[in-house]
This record gives structure tokens, C-alpha cells and sequence, in this order.
């Protein structure tokens, strides 16, 4: 089966009539402010439709787990509290990528708990790459698209897989389920646009999401962020 080339989130391009360079000046100002205060206003939005409907899940898998093994579900509320510690996080915060690994891993553990030996994850992120920074908040809704709209459809195992990797001057971030199952219009919705958005507002045009789908066999979510010398 062929692939398919990986397919580049649209971006809105602004426009402007001719005017005086002060004028232009400000009405850029006030874009660039609006847009920020939109953003932000979005990722608000994303924590108020993430928290309610993970919480639930999250409660339903502890009950459950504590009713056979206890060890296990202390475990579990450390992990829920790390999970929503990190989510308290404003998203204008520059956080390492050690720190996104430990706030995806605490929600990855509490699914694993719930979806038990039909999810599996692997996660490879050299020492070398761990303090490379990006702006808080940037993987979990990304994996958490995974699941949702990935691996918990099948009726198989699923597998998600995350990655770093150093490329051309980048850090390249990719995350890959075996569900094969993205469909532009709804596997991404808010939180993957957001992502994309923010990525590009602080790095610019050149970073960002791209996305490859191989239907029934798996879908890779890339990021590409500038890669830092010498991050600690």
C-alpha cells in the first residue's frame, strides 16, 4: 500500500489594505494581541473539555483497581495527581520535554490501567533531547487524540508509540497509533489545531504538525520545534 504524503494543517493568512506604516504598525499590534488573548481563551476551553470527561474515566479505573489490588491504585492517584499538577500549568509556560514526557506518562499510566492489556506504549526520548523546552501542554492532547479517536476503537490491542528525535537543526516529536483511523475534519478537532497554532505563533511557519495516515495500519503525528544547543 502506498503512503500517503503527510498532510500540513491550514493555516489562516492575514491581510492588509495600503496605509501609513504607524497605522499598520498598530493594527498589527492589535492582531497579534487578539490573536493571543483567542488563543489563550481556546486552551482554557480545551482544559475545561479534557478535565471533566478524563476525571470521570480516571474515578471509574480507580474504583475498579481498588477493589483487587491497593498497591496499584495509590500508584494511580500519585499518577492523577501529577496529571492534573501539570495540567494547572498556564500554556504560555516554556516547559523541558522531560516535563511533558512526565505529564503525558501520568495520563498514559491511568489509561493503561483502564484499558488494561489492550493498550500498550512505548516511549523512546534520549537523555540528549530531555531538557529541549516547548510550550507547556503541547503532547497531551495530541496522545490523548491517539486514544480517543485511535487505539480505543479497535478491538485489538492498541499501540501508541512516542518518539524524539534530533533532524536538520529540529526536534522532531512523533506520535503513532496502530489505529490507522484520522480523519482531517474530526480526529484532530480543537486540541490538535491549537498545538499547531501555538507551534507556529512562537517558532514560526517552519514548525509545527504534520500529519500521515495509513488507513487500517496507522496514523503519525509530527511535531517540529527548532532544536536548542546545549539545553539543560
Amino acid at each position: 500500500m502506498k503512503r500517503k504524503p503527510p498532510v500540513q494543517l491550514d493555516q489562516p493568512h492575514a491581510g492588509g489594505g495600503d496605509c501609513p506604516t504607524a497605522v499598520r504598525a498598530n493594527s498589527a499590534g492589535q492582531y497579534e494581541r487578539q490573536k493571543a488573548l483567542l488563543t489563550q481563551s481556546e486552551i482554557k476551553l480545551l482544559h475545561a473539555q479534557v478535565n471533566p470527561h478524563f476525571l470521570f474515566n480516571a474515578l471509574n479505573t480507580l474504583k475498579a483497581v481498588i477493589r483487587r489490588d491497593s498497591d496499584q491504585a495509590a500508584q494511580l492517584v500519585q499518577f492523577l495527581s501529577t496529571f492534573f499538577r501539570k495540567n494547572l500549568k498556564r500554556p504560555s509556560e516554556i516547559v523541558t520535554l522531560a516535563d511533558e514526557i512526565e505529564h503525558v506518562n501520568a495520563y498514559l499510566q491511568i489509561e493503561q490501567a483502564r484499558f488494561q492489556s489492550r493498550l500498550q506504549v512505548s516511549l523512546s526520548v534520549p537523555d540528549a533531547l530531555a531538557y529541549q523546552h516547548l510550550p507547556a501542554f503541547t503532547l497531551q492532547p495530541i496522545v490523548e487524540n491517539a486514544i480517543k479517536h485511535g487505539t480505543s476503537q479497535l478491538l485489538g490491542i492498541g499501540e501508541i508509540t512516542i518518539s524524539a528525535t534530533q533532524f536538520n537543526h529540529h526536534l522532531v516529536l512523533d506520535i503513532e497509533d496502530n489505529a490507522g483511523l484520522y480523519v482531517p475534519s474530526a480526529s484532530g478537532g480543537l486540541g490538535m489545531s491549537l498545538v499547531d497554532k501555538r507551534l507556529r505563533a512562537h517558532f514560526g511557519d517552519d514548525c509545527g504538525i504534520t500529519v500521515a495516515c495509513e488507513p487500517d495500519r496507522f496514523t503519525r503525528i509530527t511535531l517540529r520545534l527548532p532544536l536548542e544547543e546545549n539545553a539543560c
